[in-house]
């Protein structure tokens, strides 16, 4: 029997894209959220189960669905992309695009994690209105729903949200946003919530920020970090692509030998030694819009809730 090829780059683009997809109605997404082995015990007893997708995840699913299935849509993304990259990164080209939005966790998920990483609002003298901020926030799309998130814990919650972001095109969408953008984490100070999520594997100094957000964060705050693994740095704005001193210390000679857990539980470690601690903590999908190849795409983030030690 002779299996058929379709002619084509388009052609066999399709061709792949039903394959492809086909593979992602039959994937049980309740492995995204599950940990296969416990770790040390005080870590463990901190860690949040989510179960499986909730309403909002799955409507975020359908939606890249919807666009990846656009056709026109995605040819004009790949040749815009084939120009731009010339003298653009490939983030510069997704903010520009408006395209490759990013989802970890829903309004109502971020605010379980908070919660049972012990951030009140009562916390705070005047909680009618919270400071938050956002490390490398790209297009604001996961920004806003952690802002909800908050919003959703209390009455008549306002708040205000600064982002900083490497990316001029992003900044100029946070910008329309009405976001607050920063030119430097440390404009800030006395931060009741800071997020970092999937940004210390991407950045030249990843240690300098873990140092920054220690230092912006309020005395009874909580930051909210979010780590692909298994831990791969690359950054996109220098010609090495590699940071001054790595995150993990394993890495790149080690890259790609642990666990899930194991490097869980390195991460954990190392946020202690900088002078954090660990309040709760779940494993999440970090997703990203897709294309003519499929639906969506995804890696796996660790999701971390600490406080100053």
């Amino acid at each position: 029997m002779t299996l058929y090829r379709p002619r084509g780059a388009l052609a066999r683009a399709i061709f792949e894209k039903v394959h492809n997809d086909q593979y992602l109605d039959g994937y049980d997404t309740k492995l995204w959220y599950q940990v296969t082995k416990p770790l040390p015990n005080h870590f463990q007893s901190k860690f949040i189960a989510l179960q499986c997708p909730d309403d909002i995840t799955i409507g975020w699913l359908e939606k890249a669905k919807s666009l990846s299935a656009n056709l026109w849509l995605q040819i004009w993304h790949v040749v815009a992309r084939i120009f731009l990259s010339i003298f653009m990164t490939q983030t510069d080209v997704n903010g520009l695009l408006k395209r490759g939005s990013m989802f970890i966790l829903s309004e109502v998920q971020f605010s379980r994690l908070l919660t049972a990483g012990g951030f009140d609002l009562k916390n705070f003298r005047n909680y009618e209105t919270i400071d938050m901020l956002d490390i490398g926030a790209g297009d604001g799309e996961i920004t806003t729903r952690l802002a909800k998130s908050v919003i959703g814990m209390g009455l008549d919650v306002y708040v205000k949200v600064f982002a900083t972001e490497t990316s001029w095109t992003m900044r100029e969408r946070l910008q329309k946003q009405q976001f607050i953008v920063l030119e430097n984490i440390r404009d800030v100070c006395n931060i009741p919530l800071v997020s970092c999520l999937n940004v210390l594997d991407r950045c030249v100094d990843p240690h300098q920020i873990l140092q920054d957000i220690y230092d912006v964060l309020a005395p009874n705050g909580r930051v909210l970090i979010a780590l692909v693994l298994p831990y791969v740095h690359y950054v996109e704005f220098n010609t090495s692509h590699l940071p001054l001193k790595p995150l993990m210390p394993h890495w790149p000679e080690k890259a790609r030998q642990y666990s899930f857990e194991d490097e869980a539980t390195m991460f954990f470690e190392m946020l202690e030694q900088s002078g954090f601690q660990v309040d709760a903590w779940t494993k999440a999908p970090y997703l990203c819009e897709g294309d003519l190849r499929q639906s969506f795409y995804w890696l796996v983030d660790v999701v971390v809730v600490a406080s100053k030690r």
